[in-house]
């Protein structure tokens, strides 16, 4: 194993170990119960921790009031060429997400939405978080605007839908956007459609955990559905490794503008670090290295982006039916970076700009083998596909 690949496998086991730390600090400062041993089985079971809720605890919005509206108009971003979405494979920039919500910088305090959303303030006014403790049969959330991040308890189980909604963690937030904590009694389906994920930013040297951490995390019986959401300002998409569909969405501006050094995170796209499927990735555009709004890379961010797609095991799991295909995959230090899964599935996407490769080679200590390779090719920054092949890792 080359240096450059042992550091990139000891980066992502340090992401998750330092994701799982932060989970266990911050849940356990928040309620003062010992974590639920039976929900700290890893990061692929959701990096969980378990937890009593306080009594008096609701599980609808604490507050509803109307958005405001932006006081100027946003600024517009650099157009796209016109082939800039494959011939329609992968949505345009700010195509994607909550409808209302016009284009977007990563610096700015807090999105410019329309009229008609209802305001959910946090449960908790320390963590920052909204509570959604127990839920049986369907739970509908539509056309919220969520100032906290939502932690899903272990006793929800059935079928939640969040649409046509913003969740917005603010400054100080201590967990990822979705921490879904749900236990193995039961099963939970968790269904995004038309959703944005924004935390809001901070500055220099200061900290939230959703700006750092990927935005939602799989559970040992969950099955999560992600369709036209759009995620921003976070440390990756999806701590995700079964039962997991990402279709029609887009991970762009990874945050990293809080870190003195960018090389203290180590963020990504889709990680299914444990997993063993299946996981589905498809028609969507995943390019966490961008600054979205001006079409341009941002400063460092492959010291941050591990990689885009990134497969890693823990204790001999294989990861199974991977999926990946009609999807743009850009500037993260690699595109692809499996070190392990069984006839991984990769075909006609495109790859546009990275660090190191496009899709890296694993050496003899990893086991990923591939199923299909096929139509795989370069693409510019912006999502335009060329002729130009990319080969398959060996």
């Amino acid at each position: 194993m080359t240096a450059r690949r042992r550091n990139l496998l000891l980066a992502g086991a340090l992401a998750v170990l330092l994701g799982v730390a932060a989970v266990v600090v911050a849940l356990m400062r928040d309620s003062g119960k010992a974590a639920d041993p039976a929900a700290q089985a890893g990061a692929t079971s959701g990096v969980t921790v378990g937890r009593t809720p306080p009594s008096g605890a609701v599980s609808g919005p604490s507050a509803s009031t109307p958005a405001k509206e932006p006081t100027a108009a946003p600024s517009k971003p650099r157009a796209l060429p016109v082939n800039a979405t494959g011939g329609g494979r992968y949505p345009a920039r700010f195509s994607v997400g909550a409808p209302g919500v016009k284009p977007y910088k990563q610096s700015d305090k807090s999105l410019p939405v329309p009229k008609g959303y209802k305001v959910v303030n946090p449960s908790n006014k320390d963590s920052k978080e909204w509570d959604l403790y127990d839920c049986k049969g369907t739970k509908n959330l539509d056309h919220m605007y969520f100032k906290a991040f939502i932690y899903v308890g272990t006793s929800c189980h059935g079928t939640v839908n969040i649409t046509n909604s913003i969740i917005a963690p603010p400054a100080g937030s201590q967990n990822r956007a979705i921490l879904v904590n749900s236990d193995g009694s039961a099963s939970l389906k968790l269904n995004l459609t038309n959703v944005t994920i924004r935390p809001e930013p901070v500055g220099l040297g200061e900290k939230s955990t959703p700006l750092n951490d990927h935005a939602i995390n799989d559970c040992q019986t969950c099955t999560i559905t992600l369709n036209r959401v759009d995620v921003a300002n976070t440390g990756g998409m999806c701590l995700c490794g079964a039962r997991t569909t990402i279709r029609h969405s887009w991970l762009h501006d990874n945050f990293i503008a809080n870190l003195t050094d960018p090389a203290q995170a180590h963020t990504g796209g889709v990680f299914p670090y444990g997993g063993t499927g299946p996981v589905t990735i498809e028609n969507s555009r995943l390019e966490p290295g961008i600054d979205a709004h001006s079409g341009k890379e941002v400063k460092n961010y492959w010291k941050a982006i591990t990689a885009v797609l990134f497969t890693q095991s823990v204790d001999g799991s294989v990861l199974r039916n991977y999926s990946v295909r009609n999807s743009f995959i850009s500037l993260g230090a690699y595109g692809l970076y499996a070190q392990t899964g069984a006839d991984l599935r990769v075909t006609d996407n495109v790859f546009g700009p990275t660090h190191w490769d496009a899709a890296g080679g694993c050496d003899s200590n990893c086991s990923a083998t591939y199923g299909e390779w096929s139509n795989n090719v370069v693409g510019t920054i912006d999502g335009v596909p060329t002729k130009k092949k990319v080969p398959q890792p060996k």
